[in-house]
């Protein structure tokens, strides 16, 4: 601040104005600048914008409340899912719903996770649809999700399962010493699936060329939203 004043001083001085008048009078502009930035007002949203946000909140509330019932027929032979959230639905979201992104990691646009097969998560899928797109993934989409985008927490650190090493330091004790041997127990759901999920960073993807087409409407509507079943797995070949 000295600084500034004595370079004020000099500069009128040279100037032949008032020294102290026209720091003053600087000084009082740049305060009332800071006055004036800090009112900054809201941006104005009429009522209107209100009660539309209204009408979506309840239209995404009666919307689930259907989904949560639906009956979702599952071959016997499907042990796991894929799940990729790809769609914000505009207006505030049910808190329920929230809850089941959060407890999916699926936080963030184009994450997705492999998930166990159970009555509890086909329910917790349907709920949270309109959000996620999800199916039943082939060994060779597994296996290529891991050797593309797996990552795992390796001492608090995010760590590439780019070597046998990492997964054999890591798993010995569970006998798993190769990459192939993750991707056998998710794909199997085997006896390590929840340890090795746990282990694992959620996939962070890229959505396919040209991105995701009609997010609002569902899948078996031409759109994106919804339960792919084994047609997933050409999703998966567009994003490896």
């Amino acid at each position: 601040i000295r600084k500034c004043l004595s370079l004020l001083l000099i500069k009128y001085e040279s100037s032949g104005i008032n020294a102290e008048y026209g720091v003053a009078k600087a000084v009082e502009k740049k305060l009332l600048n800071k006055k004036k930035a800090g009112k900054a007002k809201a941006p104005f949203k009429r009522a209107e914008y209100f009660v539309n946000e209204n009408y979506r909140s309840s239209m995404n509330i009666k919307r689930i409340g259907r989904l949560k019932h639906q009956v979702v027929k599952i071959p016997e032979s499907v042990n796991i899912f894929f799940v990729m959230r790809i769609a914000t639905v505009r207006g505030p979201m049910p808190q329920d719903v929230r809850k089941i992104l959060q407890s999916l990691r699926l936080n963030e646009l184009n994450n997705a996770v492999i998930v166990q097969r159970s009555d509890k998560m086909v329910k917790n899928l349907s709920m949270v649809e309109p959000y996620i797109t999800w199916g039943y993934p082939s060994m060779r989409s597994v296996h290529g999700l891991v050797f593309k985008y797996g990552y795992g927490d390796v001492k608090g650190e995010k760590s590439a399962l780019s070597s046998n090493l990492l997964i054999e330091n890591t798993f010995s004790e569970q006998g798993l010493l190769c990459i192939e041997d993750i991707v056998k127990q998710l794909f199997e759901a085997g006896p390590h699936f929840s340890l090795i999920t746990k282990f694992m960073y959620p996939f962070k993807l890229t959505p396919p060329k040209g991105g995701f087409r009609r997010v609002a409407t569902s899948f078996k509507q031409n759109g994106a939203w919804g339960n792919r079943a084994e047609k997933i797995n050409a999703l998966v070949r567009k994003m490896l």
